[in-house]
């Protein structure tokens, strides 16, 4: 193979496609579209969450003596004598030994700064937020006049600082909310720079080989160098919207303090944010590859698009499913997901956010995708070869493997038109 050919090829799929306005506005003006619309709703829309049934042991540490004995307490409540030494690893081996499914600690000058740390393995969810928000106001009601309990507190009783025991660090309610949501935008952004490049790719072998551009091709490149070249042009172009978009994040959350705080919530380990990487970088080629493979196997664009829209909608049913990652994202079938080449890498992302995933079911979905990367890319090279001349005839799987079984490089002579 001649790299220095593959490059040419390389740049100018590059130039050609960054100059297109249906890029140019995937690229940069739909992100921050949709960016706008998620900010507009963690700001003013927060999502209910009715369920308590994660919660039915809920441990409260009462160190300003707020909670009277008069007072009804919910079903479930009941009070954790905690020690003055190390408290925090004494409440969280409560929490591991199942004493408890959440302690929440009111803190000594709560009449007046209103923190209350929550401590839970699980998703902490708004209805349990609510229901400590009661508990609080009844016993603040009870004894209004005794305490000299300011106006603010009684109309909000708390604010609430969630600690989770994987990393053990306090995150308000907004950070809270950015941990469970930049995953969600991370795969969004995942999922378009992998989708509208590789349409790009296959959009691009469809339009060469009707107007016959590739036949011109054929005779001065040859088809693995044209298949590098369109492979590395275009993931160029991927990381060039990847590049974008991860500088207009870091401008919102250096300029705004809600950013900062949404943003304070995605502490994610080093660990984590090189498995995303790997895990774009090998769903990039396998989508691209099969999507070059469609773009060389099909005779019109209108055909390679209805396979491709079979492709996108596979690869998005992760999203589809958003529901059953968030109520149970070790659940059957966000597991399953994680293990299908197509879907992988965004369900591992999306359950990275939501909970620790087991590291033998991140290690067995790298493996799988690999493997699938690697067959997928010899298969479409193949294809490739033997699509690329073939004009106005489909490449169908009966006269790929006769190829295959043969050894051909280039179809049979019975296929190509006079």
């Amino acid at each position: 193979m001649n790299l220095a050919k593959a490059l040419i090829v390389a740049r100018r799929e590059y130039r050609v496609n960054f100059r297109s306005p249906g890029f140019l506005f995937m690229a940069f003006a739909f992100p921050l579209i949709i960016l706008g619309i998620m900010f507009f709703i963690t700001q003013f829309i927060i999502e209910r969450e009715t369920s308590t049934d994660d919660f039915q042991k809920v441990g409260y540490v009462d160190n300003a003596d707020i909670v009277q004995p008069g007072v009804e307490t919910p079903e479930g409540y009941f009070a954790l004598d905690v020690p003055e030494v190390e408290a925090v690893p004494y409440i969280e081996q409560q929490l591991k030994d199942g004493v408890a499914d959440a302690i929440f600690v009111i803190d000594a000058n709560y009449t007046l700064t209103g923190q209350v740390d929550v401590y839970s393995q699980k998703n902490v969810t708004e209805a349990l937020k609510e229901d400590i928000d009661r508990f609080l106001s009844d016993h603040l009601v009870a004894q209004a006049d005794d305490l000299q309990v300011p106006a603010e507190r009684l109309v909000e009783p708390m604010d609430v600082v969630f600690r989770t025991l994987d990393t053990d660090e306090r995150q308000s309610e907004a950070a809270l909310i950015g941990r469970f949501l930049l995953p969600t935008i991370f795969v969004f952004v995942f999922f378009i720079a992998t989708s509208t490049t590789s349409q790009f790719m296959m959009g691009g072998v469809v339009e060469e080989k009707e107007n016959r551009l590739m036949e011109i091709l054929a005779s001065s490149v040859r088809p693995l160098e044209l298949l590098v070249g369109k492979l590395l042009g275009l993931s160029s172009l991927a990381f060039t919207q990847i590049a974008f978009w991860v500088l207009t994040g870091a401008v919102i959350a250096l300029t705004t303090e809600q950013g900062r705080d949404f943003f304070s919530g995605a502490e994610f380990q080093t660990g984590d944010i090189l498995l995303m990487i790997v895990l774009f970088v090998l769903d990039f080629v396998l989508t691209s590859a099969v999507m070059l493979g469609i773009g060389a196997a099909v005779t019109a664009e209108a055909e390679s698009r209805q396979a491709a829209g079979f492709i996108g909608l596979i690869a998005v049913l992760p999203i589809a499913a958003n529901a059953l990652f968030f109520t149970n994202p070790n659940g059957p079938i966000p597991v399953i997901l994680s293990f299908f080449p197509m879907t992988s890498p965004v369900a591992i992302i999306m359950r990275i956010g939501l909970t620790s995933v087991p590291t033998w079911q991140i290690a067995v979905s790298v493996v799988i995708l690999i493997v699938s990367t690697v067959g997928v890319l010899w298969l479409a090279a193949v294809v490739f070869r033997l699509g690329m001349l073939m004009y106005g005839k489909v490449l169908t799987p009966k006269l790929l493997w006769q190829a295959l079984r043969e050894n051909q490089s280039t179809p049979v002579i019975e296929v190509l038109p006079e």
